[in-house]
């Protein structure tokens, strides 16, 4: 069994000190010298009175009565007796007691639980507080050792060692709290390891307080109740002094207050009257709960030591024991009348008689309430003078008045209420401030509200006013809490004191010497040895935190600036501390927003939608920041996502779209997140990871600035305009934007996404066939869209076959990145579209300027989308080492570079031999052998030019000039073949041979080098027997002539034993001059279908245009002439439209004709 048992004997022993002899008194008051025999002997049965003596002296019989009888003595005679002193709760609390004492008499071998030994005692002490002052402290001290290991409360733990493997503070002879073993427990949302060895953890250096670390708390108890603890009731925190003033840090601004409290409570040249006014939340109460426990004199100074300061500078040597009034407006219902157990015969109506009341019960003395008797039963205020006598008689006395505003509202504007009227009611503000100052040693200390939520509507403003005014002419105006003291508030009550001072410094230390190497990732100031003080003083909270909540969401009306704080920092700590954070310091982006008590303390005072945005963008399982640190290894184990993510929303969202410089700069976030020992381009790159897949993380246009908002960002949406954009329209842009390609030599005609094989020409010129997006390619499917597509543009053109398939080539994209296209085509649309509607979206001018930079970016990227994805170059042939009727398709890479992709194919079929701008002679010979005239002498140029165009076993050529130039240049030689003009049958007319040919006709004939010979020498043998038979007929001889060219006949004389023959034939070959150029103009005219103006006009540019623009030198002029008649006539609007676009597309010549 435990010791638990052993307290509650020792408060019930405590407690029966206090009532026994209470108990004697007041039946003796009321039944007189016969009250023991009265009303103790005669009204206990036999059982409950055996061992009593029946008389004695007076200590004798108190001393005779045990914690039993005493409780049903309380309770037999509270009508009578009792309810006369005490309030009803009294009664209640007696009747608890009994319980637990028959529990502890009959308690076996069970022991009481620490909860239910923390309510005995805490039971006893309420009961005790209105009887026995100095025993209620007594057992406080026996609650303050079961909570926190020692009775001087929190401040006063005793670390007496720290146990290596449960990481936790053990106070004599108790744990303080129960730790989860390091590493053990984590719920993925903290840091598993510390961040640089050597250093320690926040968790090993100081402690939580028990409530806090223990998620004991409730959020009500940082709101600080004046009146729950004026009725003994609310968190022990509050309710018992030394405990409060443990977990309050005394202010510049409470040490100020309670000095002049304190000289004017002792009669010294103190204020009689203080208004405290501050924001929502600001400290008030709590600086009015500080006036409360101090002035009452129910306890040491020695066991609040942070006090003796105070009264050291009031030149005061011990704390005074005044007589005090509370007043809170929240509390006080002006519809009802009050009659309190503890006066009969007194109904309290009026604010100033609920004063009186009380410091009638405060000084023991009901006459007090006399004063004002009369006024508080006609609902009118007493007037200065009786009030200023009143304080006299109260003397000394404080009165403390919360939340006034909150009451003047309930009677602004109500007549017949027993409180009064409201004019009453500021009567009775003005005529108590005149008192407390005509008074000795009283003091008035009101609360005004500063804040819009406090003040309410018309009667609160109006209220206020008035009071503002009444106090305004000799009150001392005093706020409570500096913004840089609230940081030691909220440490001081969360947090117990220091067990580490030294590991407190290094840890502090590192962190400065961290901002000074790297200064130009941190903010100025984090350089400073001030900063680091600041750091000390706040650890183990770091400063930032307390600089976003203090500076950027204190600015919001409902943020309550220490409650606020307080209850979104208990929540925190409480989450770190269960699981096993090892951060250095509590930071930004150690908040675990991922919790609902931590993310609603803060979206609590934010608008709709936020909490959805932290779930999605900011933290949690099914955040993008968690999927980010669990995909990518250097977030991951440092939580560098979420925990930027965290910093970013801390330092963001208490800002509002009016700001003319909104976010939290990127110095800012580095300084939220970044511990000693972690890289900083992590973080960096992180932030810009969640800066480009983030839809509600906005960035300025400098990228330095960053913040959250629950409306989209333009980037949302955009994907979200993205994802509704149809197919076609992706195919239409996509489409449009190869239509844009030109077409590059030596291709003689470039077609871009045919719809059909109709759409490509079959002649006998080079082209370039780029696919649909549709029809995409994939290497590892045979079967694929792209194959199926050009294999039907090659064997068909419409239901007709091709012939000339060995002129085409085609450019197919790449099926896998097809899907990038896409979605870059999606977003440049997107973009457009938001540029577009621009003003019905109400963009300001840094979102224009972001629409332009995205639209710029998202074109440039399209087009190198497209680029990257028409990658496939498919060129067919025919193996003729394998089957010559099979066709084989040659899939060529040509992705990379910035060249267009018509040039990039170009350049690629070149290289490959592909296609062909030069061809020699011998390689032209080389497939006439083998196949062209493998079975004939001959072979018209025509049809080798259409062998050559149609199968694909063969070479292409570039065009018809290809061939011609490598005919001309064999010709040249006695290598390759001859040439004729023609042939009939029998003989090739007009044959060249080994000599130059301008022009190489269509109707001629290529000819084996061998028939042409033999014809040439018949033709020569021919000749020389015409010039033999012409010289004998001459008396001559004629020698015969070589083969080829045109000779002439020159005579010779006959000279004996010389050389002459008389007649003789020299080659003289004569080169053929060039004929005179032809065809030197083309000219046309064409209808265009009206209806299809567009395709026709296309069609011609490819068939015809193109065609003449390619040669070089040539000058091509097209012009448009348009003749549009109406037998109604053209309406005026019609006329005007037309007219003005002509003038803006500067129309050479235009006009309207009757």
């Amino acid at each position: 069994m435990g010791n638990n048992h052993m307290q509650v004997a020792q408060g019930f022993r405590l407690l029966l000190g206090a009532l026994a002899p209470y108990i004697a008194l007041e039946l003796s008051r009321a039944v007189g010298d016969k009250w023991w025999e009265l009303a103790v002997v005669d009204i206990l049965y036999d059982d409950q009175k055996r061992d009593l003596p029946y008389s004695g002296e007076w200590a004798e019989l108190v001393d005779s009565l045990d914690i039993a009888r005493c409780l049903l003595l309380f309770d037999l005679h509270w009508q009578q007796v009792f309810r006369k002193r005490l309030s009803v709760d009294h009664r209640t609390w007696a009747k608890e007691l009994v319980g637990v004492r028959n529990k502890l008499a009959h308690l076996g071998g069970e022991d009481f639980s620490d909860d239910d030994t923390w309510r005995a005692l805490d039971t006893m002490s309420r009961l005790c507080e209105q009887i026995d002052p100095e025993s209620a402290e007594e057992i406080r001290v026996l609650l303050r050792t079961l909570r926190y290991g020692s009775a001087g409360g929190s401040s006063m733990v005793i670390v007496s060692g720290i146990d290596a493997n449960l990481n936790s503070i053990r106070a004599p002879g108790r744990d303080l709290l129960s730790i989860q073993l390091p590493g053990r427990v984590n719920r993925n949302n903290t840091l598993i390891t510390t961040p640089i060895q050597g250093l320690s953890s926040w968790r090993a250096v100081i402690e939580p307080h028990p409530d806090v670390a223990q998620g004991r708390y409730k959020n009500a108890e940082f709101a600080a109740d004046l009146a729950q603890v004026a009725r003994g009731e609310g968190a022990y925190e509050y309710r018992d002094p030394v405990e409060f003033f443990a977990r309050t840090y005394v202010t510049e601004g409470m040490t100020g207050l309670l000095e002049q409290s304190l000289r004017r409570i002792c009669g010294k040249d103190g204020e009689p009257v203080i208004q405290l006014k501050t924001a929502f939340g600001g400290g008030k109460t709590h600086s009015m709960l500080a006036l409360y426990h101090m002035m009452r004199g129910r306890v040491s100074i020695d066991k609040i030591p942070n006090v003796k300061p105070v009264l050291q500078r009031a030149d005061v040597t011990a704390l005074p024991k005044a007589n005090v009034a509370v007043l809170v407006g929240t509390a006080l219902d002006p519809t009802k009348s009050k009659r309190p157990n503890n006066m009969p015969g007194i109904t309290i109506n009026t604010l100033w008689g609920e004063m009186a009341a009380q410091l009638a019960e405060s000084s023991g003395n009901p006459k007090i309430y006399d004063y004002v008797k009369e006024a508080d039963k006609k609902g009118v205020s007493p007037g200065s003078e009786v009030l200023k006598n009143l304080f006299d008689a109260a003397a000394p006395c404080l009165i403390l008045m919360d939340e006034v505003v909150a009451y003047a509202k309930k009677i602004y504007g109500v007549n017949g209420l027993p409180a009064g009227t409201f004019d009453n009611f500021i009567s009775f503000i003005q005529e108590v401030t005149e008192a407390a100052r005509a008074s000795k040693n009283s003091l008035v200390v009101a609360s005004i509200p500063e804040s819009e939520i406090e003040i309410g509507g018309e009667a609160g403003k109006i209220a206020l006013e008035t009071i503002e005014h009444t106090f305004g002419r000799m009150e001392s105006i005093w706020k409570p809490v500096a913004a840089n003291e609230g940081f030691e508030v909220v440490r001081r009550r969360l947090f117990l004191d220091c067990k580490n001072p030294d590991g407190r410094d290094a840890v502090c230390a590192k962190f400065s010497q961290m901002y000074n190497e790297n200064q130009s990732d941190f903010p100025l100031e984090a350089r400073e040895v001030e900063y680091r003080d600041r750091m000390v003083s706040c650890y183990p909270i770091h400063p930032e935190v307390f600089d976003r909540l203090y500076e950027d969401w204190a600015t919001l009306e409902r943020f309550q600036r220490t409650r606020g704080v307080l209850r979104l920092m208990a929540a925190v700590i409480h989450e770190l501390w269960m699981g096993n954070d090892a951060s250095l310091m509590i930071m930004p982006g150690s908040i675990p927003l991922d919790v609902p008590n931590v993310r609603d303390e803060l979206t609590r005072h934010l608008s709709e939608g936020w909490n959805a945005l932290v779930d999605r963008e900011v933290d949690g399982k099914k955040s993008i920041p968690y999927q980010k640190d669990q995909s990518n290894p250097r977030y991951g184990g440092k939580l560098a996502a979420r925990r930027v993510a965290r910093t970013v929303m801390l330092g963001s969202a208490p800002t509002s779209r009016d700001q003319n410089v909104r976010g939290i700069e990127a110095s800012r976030i580095r300084l939220g997140v970044v511990q000693p020992g972690e890289n900083i381009a992590n973080f960096n790159d992180a932030l810009s990871t969640l800066t480009s897949v983030l839809a509600y993380l906005y960035t300025n246009p400098s990228g330095d600035r960053f913040w959250y908002d629950t409306r989209p960002t333009l980037r949302k949406t955009v994907e979200d305009r993205a994802t509704q954009i149809a197919a076609s329209d992706v195919e239409y842009e996509i489409e449009t934007r190869l239509r844009t390609l030109r077409k590059e030599q030596p291709f003689a005609g470039l077609h871009i996404c045919p719809s059909s094989s109709l759409d490509v020409p079959d002649d006998q010129t080079a082209r370039l066939v780029v696919l649909r997006p549709t029809d995409e390619y994939k290497a590892s499917n045979p079967r694929n869209i792209a194959m199926t597509a050009v294999t039907d543009i090659l064997n068909n053109r419409g239901n007709t076959p091709r012939i000339y398939r060995n002129m085409l080539a085609f450019i197919a994209p790449d099926q896998d990145l097809m899907t990038s296209l896409k979605q870059a085509v999606r977003l440049y649309i997107a973009w457009k579209s938001i540029k577009d509607d621009s003003e019905d979206l109400n963009l300001d001018a840094a979102q224009n300027r972001e629409t332009d930079n995205n639209l710029r970016r998202s074109n440039e990227t399209l087009d190198v989308r497209i680029k990257e994805a028409y990658c496939w170059l498919l060129v067919p042939y025919i193996d003729k080492a394998a089957d010559m009727k099979t066709i084989v398709w040659d899939t060529i890479r040509i992705s990379g570079g910035n060249d267009s992709i018509i040039y990039k194919a170009a350049k690629k079929m070149l290289q490959n031999e592909q296609i062909i701008t030069t061809w020699a002679p011998a390689l032209l010979l080389m497939e006439l052998d083998n196949v062209l005239w493998k079975d004939s002498d001959n072979i018209s140029v025509k049809k080798l030019w259409e062998y050559l165009c149609t199968y694909c076993y063969l070479p292409r050529l570039a065009n018809d000039t290809v061939l011609d130039k490598a005919i001309q240049t064999g010709l040249n030689s006695d290598q390759y073949f001859a040439f004729a003009s023609g042939f009939d049958g029998t003989r090739y007319i007009d044959l060249k041979f080994n000599q130059y040919v301008g022009i190489v006709e269509r109707s001629g004939f290529l000819v084996k080098v061998s028939v042409a010979q033999k014809q040439l020498a018949d033709d020569d043998a021919k000749r020389q027997a015409e010039a033999a038979a012409c010289a004998a007929a001459a008396g001559v001889s004629v020698p015969a002539s070589t083969s080829g060219g045109e000779s002439t006949m020159t005579y010779q004389p006959y000279t004996p034993g010389g050389t002459g023959t008389g007649y003789e034939v020299h080659e003289d070959p004569v080169p053929t001059q060039p004929a005179a150029p032809k065809n030197r103009r083309f000219f046309m005219s064409a209808d265009l279908d009206t209806t299809r103006i567009n395709r026709d006009v296309q069609k011609y540019v490819e068939e015809i245009i193109q065609h003449l623009t390619s040669v070089s030198g040539a000058k091509v002029k097209v012009s448009l002439e348009v003749e549009a008649e109406t037998d109604e006539g053209f309406s005026q609007q019609t006329v005007r439209t037309i007219s003005e676009n002509c003038r803006t597309l500067r129309v050479r010549d235009s006009g309207f004709e009757e």
